[in-house]
């Protein structure tokens, strides 16, 4: 039940990657947390690695895991933290430690996505909030459409699309929106996650399959490694 409050953001990428995992699988979540994935699917085991925190702990530079050592390998919003020049190499190491298939999410840089998140850079930043996130976004790049044909165009691919931009930043505008009256703040805390109750399921089936455009923005890429 606590998946359907989570944050529409949030509950998407991970309702998608976990439909793709099949019952009874081995699968290793590279940079995943708090078990969002866990709620899902119906994996027989679910490994986190990460760089601090986690199952595993990932030392710098190099994945610490044998070839096909899972039959499913995740990567969810972690290419966009990499810098462009070894997101290659990053993906050749979740092909190899996969013996069945690599699955990835990343946000797309498109020219109205990365206008959004400067945007949210912005009002983050005015507010005191963390921005590491956006800064490592704006300082890499997001994945665009093309460094994305280039960068799988070696391996046996599908790929989709989902989001609009302009329902982010209503989503947005609604996930900031914290009255600093106690009682109200409360309130507001509770209708929020009321709101993600009753709309992430109806969210999820208008966003989540849509053709390539400038208005989307994440992309779920599935490596398959079995002929």
């Amino acid at each position: 039940m606590f998946k359907y409050f989570l944050p529409y953001d949030v509950f998407e990428r991970h309702k998608k990657v976990g439909s793709l995992i099949n019952k009874n699988q081995s699968v290793l979540d590279i940079g995943g947390e708090l078990n969002h994935l866990s709620q899902f699917c119906q994996a027989k085991k679910i490994i986190i690695a990460n760089l601090t925190s986690g199952d595993v702990i990932i030392p710098k530079g190099k994945l610490p895991f044998t070839k096909n050592s899972f039959v499913v390998v995740c990567s969810i919003d972690v290419l966009e933290h990499i810098p462009k020049k070894k997101r290659q190499e990053f993906v050749a190491s979740l092909v190899r430690i996969a013996s069945n298939k690599v699955i990835l999410s990343f946000p797309v840089g498109t020219r109205k996505h990365i206008k959004y998140e400067k945007l949210v850079q912005i009002i983050l930043k005015k507010k005191g909030k963390s921005v590491k996130y956006l800064n490592e976004h704006i300082h890499y790049g997001l994945p665009s459409q093309k460094e994305i044909r280039n960068m799988f165009r070696s391996y046996k691919t599908e790929i989709s699309y989902s989001g609009n931009i302009k329902i982010n930043e209503l989503l947005f505008k609604l996930f900031i929106f914290d009255p600093k009256i106690k009682f109200v703040r409360r309130i507001i805390f509770f209708s929020k996650l009321v709101f993600n109750l009753f709309t992430n399921q109806l969210l999820y089936i208008i966003l989540s399959n849509k053709t390539y455009s400038v208005s989307i923005n994440r992309a779920f890429v599935i490596i398959n490694k079995q002929q």
